[in-house]
């Protein structure tokens, strides 16, 4: 017999501990850990071996005994927008990959009062400590409701005036280089180029394609248009856009280039374009924002502002993780960038 299926046969309950794959690779448990979770120091082949065994005992982390032994609940609280938005829904797939490779749990917040839920969160000690992503402000309102603070990295787009007076390892999403090319492209392009939001962001803090879209248009001389369509209720996004930009082209003079504030807006656009019988880019050149994969299979492909999701998730997780091992580590802080993907859909 094997030593492996000696293993299986001695156990009488049948769960694998980091005993029995210590013991099978003739080390110490506290290696097996470390090879296991990437930390500390052990050799290439060691490390090599200990994930074979792991993987043949079909070896599982047990999270409550870790949590007794580390005081930690192998847990990340996640604060983000709304999962019926596609981009959201891929930060969160990407994050949970992130997290899978140490053995954490990922909880998801999102609620009609997600600063309430923070707080219950951690008054509970249900986590090790948040992640949020455009979710500066109930971030700050929980932060400076609590006197217990776990260990918090923000990412998105953000005013750093917020983030100086509230000092927590971030992660900035910095969209103006892109939008500007985005918006010069536009303007070169076309006659007459809107900006097309929905009707409640205008006034929060991380408009910043808004912004730069304003200024651009005012420095080439140009008079600023900015669609505000309603987004709201139980109908998709896209639905909306669709149906209240129809509305609105039936009263109002037709842009020949337009930005949208995401990529969701832009799909509805592009519907609403379509059933007038309008044709992209010859009657309208059309750019969203984020960098959905799903643009670039319309037909022609959408034009986007890409943001660099997998590269903020996987920076977001390693600052956490830092933070979590490290406590005295000084702030961090990082800036990414997001590019302007041209497809068909803008004329270059």
């Amino acid at each position: 017999m094997n030593p492996l299926e000696k293993s299986r046969r001695s156990r009488n309950d049948g769960a694998v501990t980091l005993q029995h794959v210590a013991d099978l690779a003739g080390v110490h448990p506290m290696t097996v850990s470390n090879a296991l979770k990437g930390t500390g120091r052990v050799s290439d082949l060691t490390r090599e071996k200990i994930q074979r065994i792991a993987r043949e005992l079909d070896y599982k982390p047990n999270l409550a005994a870790r949590a007794l032994v580390t005081g930690r609940t192998g847990s990340v609280a996640v604060a983000t927008g709304p999962v019926s938005e596609h981009f959201y829904a891929h930060l969160l797939s990407l994050l949970e990959n992130e997290l899978k490779t140490s053995d954490y749990k990922m909880l998801f917040l999102r609620s009609r009062d997600l600063g309430r839920d923070l707080l219950s969160t951690l008054r509970n000690n249900a986590v090790d400590g948040i992640i949020a992503i455009d979710a500066f402000p109930d971030l700050r309102d929980y932060t400076r409701a609590s006197s217990r603070v776990p260990p918090c990295v923000y990412a998105g787009v953000f005013d750093p005036d917020d983030v100086i007076a509230l000092p927590v390892d971030h992660i900035k999403i910095d969209l103006s280089r892109a939008v500007r090319e985005a918006v010069g492209t536009l303007i070169s392009n076309c006659s007459q180029v809107a900006y097309v939001v929905s009707n409640d962001i205008m006034s929060e803090y991380r408009e910043v394609r808004a912004n730069v879209y304003i200024e651009m248009m005012e420095a080439a001389g140009r008079t600023p248009n900015v669609i505000k369509l309603g987004i709201g209720g139980d109908t998709s996004r896209r639905d909306l856009t669709r149906a209240n930009m129809v509305e609105y082209l039936k009263t109002h003079p037709l842009p020949d280039g337009m930005l949208c504030q995401n990529d969701e807006m832009a799909m509805g656009v592009y519907r609403a374009l379509r059933d007038l019988g309008l044709r992209i880019p010859d009657d309208v050149q059309l750019v969203g924002c984020d960098g959905l994969k799903d643009m670039k299979y319309f037909d022609p492909a959408l034009a986007s502002i890409v943001q660099p999701s997998e590269e903020m998730c996987a920076l977001a997780w390693q600052f956490l993780q830092r933070r979590l091992t490290h406590p005295e580590t000084p702030v961090q802080e990082a800036t990414l960038y997001s590019r302007f993907e041209a497809r068909e859909s803008v004329k270059i």
